[in-house]
């Protein structure tokens, strides 16, 4: 140290409420020495190179009646400085001595240094601080820039000796150290993550985990990160560690790990965890030799009461349902929704068959039950199908198809029935044929038609886009959904010539729409399918030239699957999409994988939320959680189902910024589109059965 050597005036006479034997002590030291009394905040006495230190001389410090008292001087002056006096106060009660890091600011000069902070008695009582100056850390900018950012940042940053032993802490670490709790191994919650990470440290030199510590606030998960390091002050080996607090974000990484596997209607484990837990069923079979068995489940005539009873009635139906089925399965079986009607049971290392006949006469007594929901008393009946492992299939993909045949063949037999799967039922797979044959000639014979159904904004209540979507007119089924062929057409080979029409129609009518003056953006939905075959982006960009339409006006919709299924080449295309103009937005958010990761990783710049979350008053702030998150991300968000003012409300509250669904129109031939477009009217009267989307 230097600059610390003017010596006190003898020829001034003052008082002190510092007892005169600990003056005397103190003057004799050569080192910045100097007390603050933590009540006034005033410095109340000095030794010689203390005054020095503090820019101070001693005459200033004596006020009018004689007394040592001085404001402290800057930076002390500050509120912050003032409030981390109080906080040490109560550190060196608990430990008798601390050491610090300060910034002082003496001929306007910032000097860093480490202090030695220990009580100090008075002879008034008042609390106060003996500050002694142990090593100047050094005025370079950057130096004195980061003894502030250490003291004043909220990251938690603290040093521990090579033993886990707390050397040093920042306020911030302070302030959320429970008390008891000074060494690492006394915060952590598990001994296992503490032995973990000092071995890693030994290994490294470096270490990073998740761990549930003991705070102020109760247990909390911490990401931490270590180093090893020296302590500057002593030389000693050391650690340093910074803390920050991730309760919340795992939280909220938990709730979409749940929704990832876990059906939102009805908390079933979805597709997803069904195709997870069936690897573990079928190594079980194995092992034990025993057979296992697959059970098909679809609820009969259950459009019809969707349709009719609207989907509030039909979501708690299904909720009914899936309860009754778990109650049947508990102990013996594993239960998922595949989605809509349609659910699956996974049975293990049954006895005989006849136990197996009895599950499943169990199941279908148990779902054929009348029950009330919302004032309606509603019977459902199941349509069953049943195979088994290792004799109709010995993976997931083909049991579910024999078993999804056997419930075909159930239904076809009056419903209400349950069917085993033998081959005589390769029947089904014939007719599927048959209809492939039917949707070919669809195309060649203008059957297909792009309905739209308005996507409103939800500040001017006025159609701001359109969602196309696929309709047949079937000669004798009259007009079909996607929903009924897209899967074969996926499987036929069809999904890229389908895809590329429903494309070229879109851009057509939004070209069409923009010279009568309408000119707003038509969403179209991509199948994963049309990933996995390639070339997408050059199938869209070959049909933007022949249309002559503007990439900006389109929108692609893309479902979480499609996302994540071959994600490196799924990223290029998308990337490629982006860069011809297209708009991409995740279709169905939350029925998928529902990872946070990708909405950074994917250049989307939409989220549509799932009806299925809309629906569910009980899902509301699962919907609030991912309407913060695409708002953090600055992604427009578009809530669909809407379809009754009470959920228009809702979503209001959460400020979404588009909507669509039944209350503003269902979707709609593109003549009576352009009606609403026309006079901005909604539509009013209820959506035809084939209509649904």
């Amino acid at each position: 140290m230097t600059g610390f050597t003017e010596a006190l005036d003898a020829n001034v006479q003052y008082h002190s409420p510092v007892p005169a034997e600990d003056q005397r002590a103190f003057a004799r030291v050569d080192v910045p020495m100097y007390i603050v009394d933590v009540s006034q905040t005033k410095l109340v006495w000095a030794n010689s190179a203390g005054l020095s230190f503090l820019g101070l001389s001693l005459r200033e410090c004596i006020d009018a009646s004689g007394t040592f008292r001085m404001d402290l001087p800057a930076p002390f002056d500050d509120l912050s400085y003032q409030r981390q006096l109080h906080s040490y106060l109560s550190r060196v009660t608990e430990e008798g001595r601390i050491t610090e890091c300060i910034t002082v600011i003496p001929n306007s000069q910032p000097i860093s240094v480490y202090c030695s902070i220990s009580p100090q008695p008075l002879t008034t009582g008042n609390p106060a601080l003996l500050v002694q100056v142990l090593s100047e850390v050094g005025n370079e900018p950057e130096q004195v820039r980061s003894a502030q950012v250490l003291l004043y940042t909220t990251s938690m940053i603290s040093m521990f000796d090579e033993n886990g032993k707390l050397i040093f802490e920042n306020p911030a670490s302070r302030l959320n150290r429970p008390d008891g709790c000074e060494d690492l191994i006394n915060r952590m919650c598990n001994r296992r993550d503490f032995d973990a990470l000092l071995d890693e440290l030994r290994k490294t030199g470096r270490a990073n985990l998740v761990s549930l510590m003991h705070s102020s606030q109760g247990e909390r998960w911490f990401d931490l990160n270590a180093r090893s390091g020296y302590d500057p002050y002593s030389g000693s080996r050391a650690i340093l560690l910074s803390a920050t607090d991730v309760t919340k974000r795992l939280k909220a990484e938990h709730e979409v790990r749940y929704l990832a596997h876990h059906d939102t209607l009805t908390g079933l484990a979805n597709r997803t965890f069904l195709e997870i837990e069936a690897e573990r069923y079928l190594d079980e079979t194995r092992i034990t030799g025993n057979p296992g068995a697959l059970i098909f489940i679809d609820l009969d005539r259950f459009k019809t009461i969707n349709d009719t009873l609207g989907h509030l009635v039909g979501d708690d139906l299904l909720v009914v349902i899936a309860k009754r089925l778990k109650e049947v399965v508990e102990g013996i079986g594993f239960v998922a929704r595949l989605g809509g009607d349609e659910f699956v049971v996974l049975i293990a290392n049954f006895a005989d068959y006849d136990l197996l006949d009895d599950i499943s006469r169990e199941i279908r007594t148990a779902l054929s039950k009348p029950c009330k929901v919302r004032g309606h008393m509603l019977q459902v009946t199941p349509s069953i199908g049943v195979c088994t492992y290792p004799e109709h299939g010995v993976d997931l993909d083909t049991l579910m198809r024999k078993a999804d045949l056997a419930m075909y063949k159930a239904k076809d037999l009056g419903r209400d029935r349950i069917c085993f799967f033998d081959v005589s039922m390769s029947r089904e797979a014939e007719e599927r044929v048959s209809l492939e044959t039917a949707l070919r000639q669809a195309l060649r014979n203008q059957e297909l038609a792009v309905h739209y159904q308005p996507r409103v904004c939800l500040t001017t209540n006025r159609i701001v886009g359109a969602e196309g979507l696929l309709r047949w007119h079937h000669p004798t089924r009259g007009l079909v959904s996607a929903a009924s062929f897209i899967e074969i057409a996926e499987e036929a080979g069809m999904i890229d010539e389908i895809g590329d029409w429903v494309a070229r129609e879109a851009m057509l009518q939004q070209k069409q729409w923009a010279l009568s003056g309408h000119d707003i953006a038509i969403s179209i939905n991509l199948s994963p399918a049309q990933f996995r075959r390639g070339r997408i982006s050059q199938r869209l960009h070959r049909i933007l030239i022949e249309t002559g339409a503007s990439a900006r006006s389109i929108r692609l919709e893309i479902t979480e699957s499609a996302l994540l299924s071959d994600a490196n080449e799924t990223l290029k295309e998308l990337t490629a999409l982006r860069d011809l103009g297209f708009t991409l937005e995740i279709d169905d958010f939350g029925t998928g994988y529902s990872n946070l990761g990708y909405l950074q990783r994917y250049p989307v710049t939409a989220l549509k939320i799932d009806r299925s979350f809309i629906a569910d008053t009980k899902r509301w702030p699962i919907v609030q959680m991912i309407v913060q998150m695409g708002r953090l991300l600055n992604l427009t968000l578009v809530a669909e189902g809407i379809e009754t003012r009470e959920q228009l409300r809702q979503i209001q509250k959460l400020q979404c910024h588009e909507y669509q669904g039944y209350l503003y129109s269902p979707a709609v031939s593109p003549h009576t589109f352009e009606c609403l477009l026309k006079g901005q009217q909604t539509v009013t009267s209820p959506p035809t059965v084939g209509a649904l989307a």
